[in-house]
């Protein structure tokens, strides 16, 4: 595999910001509140999720109580005492009953002037639990964000002092619950369900658009499942309430759906090999998804969105016989899993670099489909190619009803999408474009 990510400073790049995954992981805790210390101009991140990305949103309010709140604080105009600000609007936002956590961040010029967020959190000793998570958004991408939010939730979470864990029920931290819409709604389904197949009891998944009080049921788990998203939370449960810590990538695609299921039964104790449900659950996926292989056995695609879901996403497409020659990843550099197809890879490039690097493809490279999020498409990294939109952001495809994508069954719905996205190119023709699917 071959980095060749771009090294100018100050250009557009495809990397995400660090406040949005701060963003994304209070969107799916709904009854948690983000105070961010600094100006309003934070909150057109927050336009990148609401409603055009996720129709169910309650990051932002009609009403105007909205779930991010700013303390307004400018360099042109500071508060004479931020920390007596900052800390009785703390104490009233934590006091009001409508929160069951409150979350405290700053801009980096609040940070750098000495403001001391850790001790500010402390020093609210009523109403709901206040944890702050650390003003990285100069140095760190959204990735980072979303694990520090869900590390600084479970600081929140009360200690479980004496509490029994019965075996074989296990916690998934870690999830990437960027949308409530149906698309994660039923990826949670179908991992419970085959979890439950496999002998284990899921007693809570981090996030999953609940509550803190739905959160805190991982203090009854056994053994903590860290998914790629969450590896500091995962850490942090697994030591806080004394449970197994098992660290996995995501499920994407048949073989590693069944090889997932079997590392998760051998690390809750579970011996033997997997139960014949589940066997025949792989075999069942497999008949279904034989018929699509006509089309898209030895096909190339360019994949455009997180690295975690490429990491998952290769290992799937391998087993399709479907290769990706080149690839855009919307973040900071950082190891790939190791079922990672070799090709060209990109972390934060600028769309000149996309340009460049598609027109240095060969004639044999050329991809045939595109699996991209929807600022790669904004930005033409599809251009000319029939495309499915996947990740965060989808701005073109929303999930209504259930769609999962990993599991047995998000195996099928997605090569299903993979298939009609490339039967629609070949029968309307190279001229149709961009189609999504």
């Amino acid at each position: 595999m071959k980095d060749i990510s771009g090294q100018k400073a100050f250009e557009k790049t495809f990397q995400l910001p660090y406040l949005l995954g701060v963003f994304l992981g209070l969107n799916a805790v709904k009854d948690a509140c983000l105070m961010v210390d600094g100006a309003n101009c934070v909150m057109v991140k927050a336009d990148l999720i609401a409603g055009n990305h996720d129709l169910f949103s309650t990051l932002l309010s009609e009403s105007g109580r909205h779930r991010i709140i700013c303390t307004m604080w400018t360099p042109v105009n500071p508060p004479k005492n931020p920390e007596k600000k900052l800390g009785a609007m703390l104490n009233s936002v934590a006091g009001s009953g409508r929160f069951g956590a409150v979350l405290l961040t700053g801009l980096p010029y609040c940070w750098l002037a000495g403001m001391d967020y850790e001790g500010l959190a402390r020093s609210v000793v009523s109403g709901a639990p206040v944890t702050a998570i650390p003003a990285k958004s100069m140095d760190q991408d959204w990735l980072d964000g979303y694990d520090m939010t869900l590390e600084a939730l479970a600081r929140a979470l009360p200690e479980a002092r004496g509490k029994k864990r019965a075996k074989h029920k296990v916690a998934l931290v870690g999830y990437m619950f960027d949308r409530n819409e149906g698309d994660h709604a039923a990826n949670l389904k179908e991992l419970t369900r085959l979890l439950k197949l496999s002998g284990l009891d899921c007693v809570s998944v981090w996030p999953s658009g609940g509550t803190v009080a739905e959160l805190a049921r991982v203090s009854g788990a056994s053994l903590i499942v860290s998914l790629p998203y969450g590896r500091k939370a995962a850490r942090a449960l697994a030591k806080k309430y004394g449970a197994g810590l098992l660290e996995t990538g995501l499920p994407l695609g048949l073989k590693a759906t069944s090889a997932w299921l079997a590392a998760v039964r051998r690390a809750a104790g579970l011996t033997g090999n997997l139960p014949p449900a589940v066997l025949e659950e792989e075999r069942e996926a497999a008949r279904t998804i034989a018929p699509a292989l006509r089309a898209l056995l030895h096909k190339k695609a360019l994949f455009a969105g997180d690295p975690r879901l490429y990491s998952a996403f290769s290992s799937f497409a391998a087993e399709l016989c479907l290769s990706l020659p080149l690839v855009f990843l919307d973040s900071a550099h950082r190891p790939l899993g190791g079922g990672a197809v070799a090709g060209s890879v990109l972390f934060g490039p600028s769309p000149e670099d996309v340009k460049a690097a598609r027109a240095a493809l060969s004639r044999y490279e050329l991809p045939d489909l595109a699996v991209v999020n929807s600022f790669a498409l904004t930005e033409g990294f599809a251009e000319g190619l029939p495309f499915v939109e996947f990740g965060y952001p989808s701005y073109g495809h929303h999930c209504l009803a259930d769609e999962p994508f990993l599991g047995f069954s998000g195996a099928r719905v997605l090569v299903s999408r993979m298939l009609n996205s490339l039967q629609t190119r070949s029968k309307a023709g190279p001229a149709a474009g961009n189609r999504a699917v």
